[in-house]
């Protein structure tokens, strides 16, 4: 069976629940939801789709679910989980925890414990979702990801202001030319969100399109940030056994 990527940007939640009022606890937000209650279907799940955010109903009876999702061939090992803990349980904190489990919410979930818990992980999956692209392209290899990544850290955002130097001055030549390394660089490392608006620029300043390079500038300048910004969550990460 086909393994499914989510796509880039999207933030997806599978919850193991028969609880169908869960849906409309985010109608409102933009993260998508995947409600299942099948023991036969979340195994399913787990083993052909990533996911940003697993949670498990009931801990004691997840264990066999949470066993597949950290084994090191699953497409969701890296994926936080949450236990979803029925209040007559007698389980204890400490014990969800040495399970695997990364967080833990009482049942009947509320929409403000649902949203706190996805906003809790909102960062870091989108740092996640930058170092899979590139252990996909270093075949796993964690310690080439992190070069990589450092090289990426200290050259985007000194490419960015050398674009946005030469914009201002009017040096077209050489943003073009700053422009079409950063293309290349991400193209390379298979960053499409920065690649496309660095085509776009580059695309602009090679036919002396100047009316339309400001919108493009600053939109690769955003692409860029939305990586920047996690720079310490992925460096820890892949720092972090560096030989897995």
């Amino acid at each position: 069976m086909p393994l499914k990527t989510k796509p880039q940007g999207q933030f997806v939640v599978l919850i193991h629940n028969d609880n169908n009022a869960i849906r409309s606890l985010l109608k409102h937000r933009r993260q998508a939801i995947v409600l299942e209650k099948e023991n036969n279907e979340i195994l399913t799940l787990i083993k052909t789709t990533q996911f940003d955010l697993i949670l498990l109903d009931s801990p004691i009876n997840s264990s066999e679910l949470l066993t597949l999702i950290k084994s090191v061939d699953c497409i969701n090992n890296t994926t936080p989980v949450i236990a979803l803990i029925d209040p007559t349980e007698d389980i204890q904190k400490k014990t969800i925890f040495a399970m695997g489990f990364n967080d833990y919410v009482i049942n009947p979930i509320t929409e403000e414990q649902l949203n706190a818990v996805i906003d809790l992980w909102l960062i870091p999956a989108s740092a996640l979702d930058y170092i899979q692209i590139i252990l996909g392209k270093t075949i796993n290899n964690r310690r080439l990801a992190l070069t990589i990544f450092n090289k990426l850290f200290e050259e985007i955002p000194l490419q960015i202001s050398g674009i946005k130097d030469a914009l201002e001055n009017k040096q077209y030549a050489l943003a073009k030319e700053i422009t079409h390394k950063l293309n290349g660089s991400a193209s390379f490392c298979e960053l499409t969100d920065i690649q496309k608006p660095a085509n776009a620029l580059e695309s602009c300043l090679l036919n002396k399109n100047y009316e339309a390079i400001n919108w493009h500038f600053l939109m690769l300048q955003q692409c860029t940030l939305n990586l920047t910004s996690h720079q310490n969550a992925i460096l820890a990460n892949l720092s972090n056994n560096p030989d897995q």
